[in-house]
């Protein structure tokens, strides 16, 4: 009897949701049901609960990117099996320094959009005689960068992770990093395809976001090779104490990792970094890096040439070799950074020698040293699976309604390039930066930079005064 009255609730539902479309839910029935005492209320909720269950089952979910919501009626089983079949499919989006992404499981796929903004002013004050040799330095701005990226991994079968980065600033659009690797492959740790920056030199590898001062130093811009075209192998050792990484480059002179690369000058990079002293203890605010790196490079029109800008992107070159004839070019870099506590101290030295067959073989060097001190308690993170310097956190971000302060770092760096050598006169450049940085949040600096560049060059000695702001914004 009770099975019959059951069933034939069911049915009139059912009828009842059929006959009137409009009516959402056919509780007036069972309202009448209840109120003559044929069912009760608890047979009535039941009624409810299997007609949903039994919809369920005949209409497939909508296509969605998260699990649909459980019915108000829903058992608590219905809602564990749904978010069984639902859950692999999942994109998850949060925020950790910016736009995260990962599958549901956590491990199919993660990865992250990103950007970067920096806008630059700078002042200039030169000597008559500098203003001759290299020409006018006026007031200017621009957009230094301005890029959009996305990166990530796919850990299904293969580690495969990728990076494709495309700067928008000065009008154009190019690809600055773009290549795809696999990890965890034993003996060799990562392999990775594509254009990149090539291992070598601490500064170089650090990422622009993370640099302390608005440039890197002159005799990375002179010597250090930029982003190239290539297969690169790299891994962590010891417990991630120390790092080597080699590769086989072509240069891409336009950036646009499209380059004919069997046209371009070859290049066999390499770099190993060792961390001798690292304080556990003190959660990475102590710690001594070394790293020593080299280049070979073959000049397939057997011609090089080296210059740079002093420290400030606005600015000519001043200092430059012209083109100089040699079939092959060989540079070397020793590198080191003490960070301890809220002080650290970061030096780099470069070599080059060129291989000439038609004159005597003339060598350039550069060097710089810099020294940081936060005013606020913070210290220079370190990323040891890479050797490089990571990003900085405030301890308190800034806040106008007096939550903090954000960060504020005092920089000092006194950095040369000497082009001078033999028959070979590109001059020397010896550069004095004093800085202030502001770190409102860890996405968000605000920089100021002086700079006093010493020029010595054709018969030329003077100096220009720089002075240059950055606002920078990334995520």
């Amino acid at each position: 009897m009770h099975k019959t009255i059951h069933r034939l609730v069911v049915s009139i539902l059912a009828a009842g949701a059929c006959a009137a479309a409009d009516a959402q839910t056919s509780d007036p029935a069972l309202n009448v049901l209840v109120k003559k005492g044929i069912i009760t209320e608890q047979e009535a909720k039941q009624a409810i609960a299997d007609l949903e269950k039994e919809k369920a089952s005949k209409t497939p979910p909508p296509v969605t990117t998260s699990p649909p919501s459980a019915s108000p009626t829903a058992t608590s089983a219905e809602a564990v099996e749904r978010a069984k079949l639902w859950g692999p499919r999942d994109v998850r989006f949060f925020w950790k320094d910016g736009l995260n992404f990962e599958s549901g499981d956590g491990k199919t796929f993660k990865g992250k959009i990103g950007g970067r903004m920096q806008y630059d002013i700078a002042g200039f004050g030169q000597d008559d005689d500098v203003r001759g040799l290299v020409g006018d330095a006026d007031i200017s701005t621009e957009f230094r960068r301005a890029r959009l990226y996305t990166s990530g991994e796919i850990n299904e079968g293969a580690p495969i992770y990728y990076i494709l980065q495309m700067d928008f600033a000065g009008g154009d659009v190019r690809f600055t990093d773009a290549y795809l690797g696999m990890r965890d492959i034993p003996y060799l740790g990562s392999v990775q395809l594509g254009q990149m920056y090539e291992p070598f030199s601490l500064e170089q590898l650090t990422s622009d976001n993370y640099v302390t001062l608005l440039e890197r130093a002159a005799p990375i811009e002179t010597f250090s090779p930029a982003r190239n075209l290539g297969i690169q192998v790299q891994n962590a050792l010891f417990g991630d104490r120390m790092t080597y990484a080699f590769g086989v480059f072509a240069d891409d002179e336009n950036d646009d990792a499209d380059g004919d690369a069997f046209e371009s000058n070859g290049r066999v990079t390499a770099r190993v970094t060792g961390l001798p002293w690292y304080d556990q203890e003190s959660g990475g605010r102590r710690y001594l890096h070394v790293g020593v790196g080299g280049s070979a490079m073959d000049l397939r029109d057997e011609m090089v040439r080296y210059r740079t800008r002093p420290e400030a992107h606005l600015a000519p070159r001043y200092v430059d070799t012209g083109n100089v004839s040699a079939e092959w070019a060989y540079l070397g870099n020793l590198e080191a950074l003490l960070t301890y506590e809220s002080f650290s101290l970061q030096a780099e030295y470069f070599q080059t020698c060129l291989e000439s067959s038609g004159m005597s073989d003339p060598s350039f060097s550069g060097f710089y040293v810099m020294g940081t001190w936060f005013l606020t308690g913070e210290h220079r993170p370190y990323k040891k699976s890479a050797g490089v310097v990571d990003r900085v956190k405030p301890k308190k971000n800034f806040s106008l309604s007096g939550g903090g302060l954000g960060a504020l770092e005092l920089i000092g760096r006194v950095s040369q390039v000497d082009l001078n050598d033999d028959a070979v006169r590109g001059g020397r450049l010896t550069d004095y930066t004093a800085g202030l940085g502001w770190y409102l949040n860890p996405n968000t600096r605000f920089f100021f930079n002086y700079i006093y560049a010493d020029l010595n060059r054709s018969g030329v000695s003077g100096g220009t005064h720089i002075w240059q702001t950055r606002f920078q914004v990334d995520f």
